[in-house]
């Protein structure tokens, strides 16, 4: 009776710990090393929000090693487990194939199930349970187009599907959000808005080449790995907390962002055979 007696005090005492584990989310971009207003402004909303917000955590960083020692410090310190990951980046689209960045290290199809280039974001996973979110927040994080071809990669899959899927297997019970097309910054992300639909501004995003990405505009994904399930979701977004959540209608079922796309889409130039055509990030 007293083994039994003791048992169940201390299922009970672990319940409660559980239960009054606190929630942190975090928000991690890279260290700039020049002048980039959007970057900049980006940052900076990020910045206020850490600031008002005792469980939000904006941390610019060099590397992956020092995003995960902060975030660990953080999370023993206040007995916490992740909410919501965001990974503020860029995607390159000239490569070819679908990435982020931790600081100076870059993660994509290639390397994601590579035990020592994922050693220390693995070091996460027992800070996180069915309810965290993780975000790729870099553009054509989730990609599962083929890409045209330019003269720096030849045409093939963006894989970022696969990209999607690695992450999943080392949050192992986590959901993974990435993008089809562009993640674009704009003010008030932090608003549970379309803050990250929409698309840039320049000539060069009016060649051939970027067809696929202002087809795919606004479009996510989502996967988890306990599950295995890679499903289309509408466009996500952050609250003030920064909380990731799916948007309650997808971008494109705007009037306004249909409108943008079909004439972005109609205003596409045929690729020539200048060089520069298809100098794409």
């Amino acid at each position: 009776m007293k083994k039994l007696s003791a048992t169940l005090l201390s299922a009970f005492l672990i319940l409660t710990a559980i239960a009054q584990q606190e929630i942190h989310n975090f928000y991690i971009t890279g260290k700039d090393k020049g002048f980039h207003f959007s970057s900049v402004f980006v940052k900076a909303q990020a910045y206020v929000h850490d600031v008002t917000g005792k469980k939000f955590h904006y941390l610019a960083v060099t590397s992956d090693e020092e995003a995960v020692i902060k975030m660990k410090n953080i999370l023993e310190e206040h007995n916490a487990k992740i909410g919501s990951l965001w990974f503020d980046s860029h995607g390159l689209y000239k490569q070819g194939y679908s990435s982020f960045h931790v600081g100076d290290k870059e993660f994509s199809f290639k390397n994601i199930t590579d035990t020592n280039a994922t050693q220390w974001l693995r070091q996460l996973n027992v800070y996180c349970d069915s309810g965290t979110s993780i975000g790729i927040g870099s553009c054509y994080g989730g990609a599962t187009f083929d890409f045209p071809g330019n003269e720096f990669a030849p045409a093939g899959r963006m894989n970022g599907d696969s990209l999607m899927i690695g992450l999943g297997k080392i949050f192992t019970h986590s959901t993974i959000y990435g993008s089809e097309s562009w993640v674009m910054n704009k003010p008030g992300i932090f608003a549970n808005n379309f803050a990250f639909a929409g698309y840039p501004w320049g000539k060069k995003y009016k060649k051939a080449v970027w067809a696929p990405v202002w087809n795919y505009l606004g479009n996510w994904k989502k996967y988890n790995y306990s599950t295995d399930e890679m499903l289309s979701i509408n466009t996500v977004a952050l609250d003030r907390k920064g909380n990731i959540n799916i948007r309650s209608r997808n971008y494109l079922a705007l009037e306004k962002g249909k409108r943008k796309q079909e004439k972005k889409i109609a205003q596409l130039e045929v690729v020539t055979n200048n060089p520069s055509a298809n100098n794409n990030n």
